[in-house]
């Protein structure tokens, strides 16, 4: 086991204990040890700084020396701590004569910051720590087919002259841990919008729902849920977004914290993780995971699921077919994409597939001599059996069924004095026909 100190932070006990439910299970399950802290207090988040400067600082070290002295790094999944107790430490190991000052008021309780402390984000332990490769090794039910708008809350990342854990612009590493879950982590113009939970302490708090509606708007239409890690962050989306909805507001967009998503990937229920005490219901994201899963399970009859991913995730032919350019609405690769999140009825019945020409153009350049051509060869073959092939595939196949050929000599060819063509092996072919449909092939 690896052991670290876990600093939960006050709301995450106070109001979402289900967050700390699914936190403590996933860890655990991937065999990380969280140690409470004794003594600790609030971080304390940085309003306290903007009143008194000096009491912040003098906070933050308390609660970091406590984690010195057990000799192990922090983690934390909220945000606000995060930022307040890694901007602090790096504050206090650059500044000499604050430290002395600070250490100076810590004596009087027997307490000392020496600097020693690495702070940690929970998502840092997950992606940097951890790894994605272990964490794929512990999913057993994989969200395969699930959109997910990740929304990382500005103090994961932010001030970058403290937290160098990912790029506070365009970050990366929650959406690798999304997609290790075989989600998808969509992208989106407003992803690193504010959530707006300092609006809260406004003379006019009803503004503190501005910036999160205006996220859930835009993502609703394209995710099947949100997930965060952030306490604030998961209050603005959840709760706020729960009074919307009952002031009449059509908002519908589940939020989940991100280690229940691991959680739900690691194979544990809905309900060991909490999930039933989120104010915004989270039944409706469920049923549809599950209705993918189904799904994917009719799409690996036809398909090897890996090798789709593997095409899918390449991408190197995007560009190589031909029919794309005068064409654009075709977009073979995202074909195979909407296969791997478990909706080939719908590729089946799209006319999309029909673009494909046979030209074998993606084969022949493919490096792994995979070629797109295989898998809408076999959608073409699956919407002739179900019957909603086009009429000209119909029209042609009905042609070769009763003639053996797909066209008949015409006059033509006694203007051009040829001869006439040789006898048809139509009724011969028939019987061979009829003789494969007995036998079920």
């Amino acid at each position: 086991m690896t052991d670290y100190a876990v600093f939960w932070g006050c709301t995450i006990q106070a109001r979402f204990p289900f967050m700390e439910k699914s936190t403590t299970l996933v860890l655990d399950r991937i065999g990380v040890s969280l140690h409470e802290i004794d003594g600790v207090t609030c971080c304390p988040t940085k309003l306290i700084k903007l009143a008194d400067e000096f009491t912040w600082y003098v906070t933050a070290a308390r609660n970091l020396s406590l984690v010195e002295n057990m000799g192990m790094d922090l983690v934390t999944p909220c945000n606000g701590c995060y930022s307040t107790l890694k901007s602090a430490a790096s504050e206090l190991n650059m500044n000499a004569q604050l430290r002395d000052e600070v250490n100076e008021i810590l004596a009087e309780v027997g307490l000392e910051y020496k600097g020693t402390i690495h702070v940690k984000h929970l998502v840092e332990v997950l992606y940097d720590d951890i790894g994605i490769d272990k964490i794929k090794k512990y999913v057993v039910k994989p969200l395969d087919g699930m959109n997910i708008a990740v929304h990382y809350g500005c103090h994961m990342i932010r001030p970058s002259s403290a937290i160098h854990f990912d790029n506070p612009n365009h970050p990366t590493k929650f959406d690798l841990i999304v997609e290790a879950l075989s989600a998808n982590s969509i992208d989106y113009s407003t992803k690193m919008l504010c959530c707006g939970n300092d609006l809260n302490n406004t003379d006019d708090s009803s503004n503190a729902i501005v910036l999160a509606r205006q996220k859930i708007l835009e993502v609703q239409e394209m995710a099947d849920a949100m997930t965060m890690t952030c306490p604030a962050c998961f209050s603005q989306f959840d709760s706020k977004q729960y009074l919307l909805e009952k002031s009449g507001e059509r908002l519908h967009m589940p939020i989940l914290c991100l280690t229940e998503l691991i959680g739900l990937a690691f194979g544990f229920e809905p309900s060991e993780l909490g999930m039933n005490l989120h104010r915004v219901e989270t039944e409706s994201f469920i049923e549809k995971w599950h209705e993918c899963s189904e799904n994917l399970e009719s799409a690996r009859q036809y398909f090897d699921l890996a090798d789709l991913r593997r095409c899918y995730e390449c991408a190197a032919c995007v560009d190589d077919c031909p029919v794309t350019k005068p064409i654009p609405q075709f977009e073979p690769n995202q074909i195979i994409g909407k296969i791997i999140r478990g909706r080939l009825n719908e590729v089946v019945e799209s006319h999309e597939i029909w673009y494909c020409t046979n030209c074998y153009t993606c084969y022949e350049l493919c490096p792994q001599k995979f070629g797109m051509i295989k898998v809408f060869d076999r959608l073409k073959s699956l919407a002739g059996e179900r019957g909603i092939a086009p009429d000209g595939f119909k029209g042609s196949l009905k042609m070769f069924l009763d003639t053996g050929k797909l066209g008949e000599p015409t006059t033509v060819r006694k203007r051009l004095k040829l001869s006439k063509p040789p006898q048809s092996g139509a009724d011969e072919l028939k019987k061979l026909i009829d003789t494969i449909k007995s036998r079920g092939k």
